[in-house]
This record gives structure tokens, sequence and C-alpha cells, in this order.
């Protein structure tokens, strides 16, 4: 008798990540963000935690340089995304704060 292995939390975090990224990939390049910050999840927490690309190699991008209407946009994102966690991002609180919010 064979026994399978059950699937690891690593593959059902992959997998939601995959799943995330297909449906909002569209909505990050609109908004004015370049790929690097989504290219992988690594990075995506990098850009939530610190604005930018602290922890990975990076053009030098970061939230500042986005354009009011972009930064708008952000914010309405990361709010659907992330503004009912249990711990927010400080990205969504920087942003916060740049719109007027707080």
């Amino acid at each position: 008798m064979a026994f399978r292995k059950p699937k690891s939390s690593e593959h059902r975090t992959a997998s939601k990540w995959e799943d995330w990224i297909s449906r909002t990939r569209q909505e990050l390049a609109s908004i004015g963000l370049p790929p690097e910050v989504y290219l992988d999840q690594a990075h995506w927490r990098d850009f939530l935690e610190n604005g930018g690309l602290d922890w990975h190699t990076s053009s030098g991008f970061s939230f500042e340089l986005l354009l009011a209407g972009q930064l708008a946009a952000l914010h309405r994102f990361l709010e659907r995304e992330y503004g009912e966690a249990e711990r927010i991002p400080p990205l969504l609180g920087w942003v916060r704060v740049r719109c007027g919010y707080e």
C-alpha cells in the first residue's frame, strides 16, 4: 500500500500567491507599479513592509515616486486587499498619511 504525503503549506501558500497575482497583476501595472515589486511573493512583501525594495535588488522605485492619481489608486487597492487585516502592512499606513486619511 502506498501512502501519499499531504501537500505542504508551502505549496498552498505558493498556489494562493499565484491565484492572487493572476487576479491583480493588471491592476498593479495600471496603478504604475513596476513589475519588480510584484515579481514574486518575497518582492511583494518587501514592498509592503518598506515602500520599496530594501531586501532585493531594485531600480530604486519607491511608492513616494507615484503621482497623486497613482497614489490614490494604490490606496484604494491596499484598502481593499489589506484594510481589514489584523495587521495592516506599513505601506498602507504610509499611503493613508500621504493621501491625508490619517
